[in-house]
């Protein structure tokens, strides 16, 4: 048998391996481990010590380092992470890789992918599938910004340069040029251009030689503006020149050279039923300030060697007056037993009446009466008529180049005239009497039979009553009755007249009231 010398070593011992053992004095086999085992002395730690045995033979527990990521501390150990420091570092993500996280308490994995599905892209932003980022500019973005009204010098522009996005003031932009520096130019030519945009917005250049072709076909039917006029107007470059001012009203028209300008031209048509004035300043061809109704003028102003003037040319023959034209809207106004008035409206057309000539006739002769040649308003009153008669009535408007045609013949009746031919007391006496306070009757004859009467009481036999009270016909033999209250007692007069206005008349001598 080799001794122990002979025996060859071994590199290292396992809990495992046997060893031969006395015991008892009978030869045995036991383990290594289980030989120390029967050997460890107690071991006495603090709770909360982690202890190891990396070596083997005979001693206590050793320590036990934690390695990088972990930490024992109250009896506790945990991962703090610090291990992540020695990992590879990973340059470029892709949606497979996974993330370490806590879901509810229980560590997991997550891939990349579930990550960039927790956001969204908002106004002017995009996300590829990859998780790129990217911000867009769109039409509507640029219409919800707030719009400005002016744009100064330090303002801001955002542009583009190399790919990578910047902004330039607007100052930088146009390098400070504006139009006010630009080089004064020469008088125009069709050679000269300017800046144009067709169809886009895009700039393109343009001759002046292609807008004058452009103007000329747009010329033939070109139609100059109207205007309407119905108040006092004082004329100017911005709002008459050029045009067509219709004077639907007799209004005046005054000049004001300073706002109309040399070169200023209007044609001026009086559509209203009375004269258009022209005021100070305005010379005409007729050497008349007014421009009648249904006539035009042509209006020019201009600067020449002798200073400014504003020349109206009249249509018709210049320095001509026209007759009036017909006179319209002829009508009956108030109607006694003696008079007519009539009112009726100026020409529409020719010349400005200067006067107006009245004619009239009895209904169904054939000669007419000039009741007046000089009435220079639209209205007239004929007198010194017969009661009761059917008249025809015509106007004639009147001016220096003779009158208008006559007027559409007005028909009117004068009233009959209520004749009182006597008067008596109820039941009275001739001569004065006596009456109590109370009701007073009155009996009148009157002629004709149509006419009405008006009777009143008076306690003066020259002044007319206060107050008139028509009467009524009682009977067939055209008296009629009046039944009055007189207040106080004394000596009272009854009166009568007729409808017509005609003057009241004194029918009965007073009489006492007691």
């Amino acid at each position: 048998m080799p001794t122990i010398p002979q025996l060859p070593p071994t590199s290292q011992v396992y809990p495992a391996d046997e060893i031969p053992l006395s015991q008892d004095g009978t030869t045995r086999t036991t383990t290594v481990g289980r030989l120390l085992a029967s050997t460890q002395p107690a071991i006495l730690a603090p709770t909360g010590t982690l202890l190891g045995r990396v070596s083997l033979g005979p001693g206590g527990p050793e320590p036990l380092i934690v390695g990088a990521g972990l930490q024992l501390a109250n009896s506790s150990l945990a991962a703090n992470g610090t291990d992540h420091a020695g990992f590879d570092l990973q340059n470029t993500l892709q949606p497979t890789d996974e993330l370490v996280l806590n879901s509810g308490g229980n560590p997991k994995r997550m891939t990349l992918g579930l990550l960039r599905g927790l956001f969204a892209a908002g106004t002017n932003i995009t996300i590829d599938p990859s998780g790129t980022i990217s911000g867009t500019l769109t039409s509507s973005a640029i219409t919800g910004l707030g719009q400005v009204s002016a744009i100064a010098a330090n303002d801001l522009i955002g542009i583009s340069q190399g790919g990578t996005d910047h902004s330039i003031s607007y100052a930088n932009l146009l390098n400070g040029q504006t139009i006010d520096a630009a080089q004064p130019a020469l008088a125009v030519s069709d050679a000269d251009s300017f800046w144009a945009a067709q169809g886009s917005s895009t700039m393109l250049r343009q001759g002046f030689s292609a807008v004058w072709n452009w103007v000329t076909t747009k010329l033939p039917a070109y139609k100059l503006p109207i205007v309407e006029l119905t108040a006092n107007t004082t004329l100017n470059g911005t709002a008459h020149n050029g045009r067509i001012l219709i004077c639907s009203s007799p209004v005046t028209l005054t000049p004001a050279f300073i706002n109309m300008g040399s070169g200023f031209h209007c044609e001026v048509i009086n559509l209203s039923a009375g004269a258009v004035t022209f005021g100070t300043g305005i010379v005409t061809s007729s050497g008349s300030s007014s421009l009648p109704a249904g006539q035009c003028a042509n209006l020019r102003a201009a600067t020449y060697s002798a200073g400014n003037i504003i020349f109206a040319t009249l249509s018709g023959t210049a320095g001509t007056l026209l007759a009036p034209g017909q006179v319209t809207g002829l009508s009956a106004g108030t109607i006694t037993p003696t008079s007519i008035a009539a009112t009726w409206t100026a020409p529409a057309a020719g010349g400005a009446p200067a006067t107006y000539t009245v004619q009239y006739r009895v209904a169904g002769a054939t000669v007419w009466i000039n009741a007046s040649t000089a009435v220079t308003g639209t209205s007239f009153v004929l007198t010194g008529l017969a009661a009761a008669t059917s008249y025809n009535i015509q106007i004639l408007a009147v001016n220096a180049s003779g009158p208008g045609p006559a007027s559409s013949i007005l028909t009117a009746n004068t009233l009959a005239t209520a004749l009182v031919s006597s008067i008596t007391w109820n039941l009275a006496p001739s001569g004065p009497y006596a009456r109590s306070v109370g009701s007073i009757g009155v009996n009148v004859h009157v002629n004709p039979a149509t006419a009405t009467v008006q009777f009143g009481f008076s306690t003066s036999a020259t002044v007319q009553p206060a107050s008139w009270v028509t009467g009524s016909f009682v009977n067939t033999d055209l008296w009629a009755a009046y039944v009055s209250t007189p207040a106080t007692a004394g000596i009272w007069y009854a009166w009568a007249k007729g409808m017509d206005g005609s003057a009241p008349t004194v029918y009965a001598t007073g009489f006492t009231v007691t």
